[in-house]
């Protein structure tokens, strides 16, 4: 089952949970092996599920965990197996 993005929800606000903000970049794992990284624009939340467009114009929807601030956090959580910005 498909979840619907709310236009009256979350996504109305700029700033959403785990320190992210409308227009934020985030940095996410793209290759493990190679240790590569993307950069994406925060766009949305829907409440469980982020909204990102990478810099080729594609949208995506990606759980928090996914999500890091800086290359080397990226590279870094691969190493210890952290999970990204979120606080268990």
């Amino acid at each position: 089952m498909r979840k619907e993005l709310r236009q009256d929800g979350p996504d109305e606000t700029t700033d959403f949970p785990y320190g992210w903000s409308k227009g934020d970049t985030c940095v996410m794992i793209t290759n493990k092996a190679k240790e590569t990284t993307s950069e994406y624009t925060v766009e949305t939340y829907d409440g469980e599920y982020f909204g990102v467009w990478s810099r080729t114009g594609l949208y995506h929807r990606v759980s928090p965990r996914r999500m890091f601030r800086t290359h080397e956090e990226a590279i870094e959580s691969l190493r210890e197996q952290t999970c990204g910005s979120m606080t268990l």
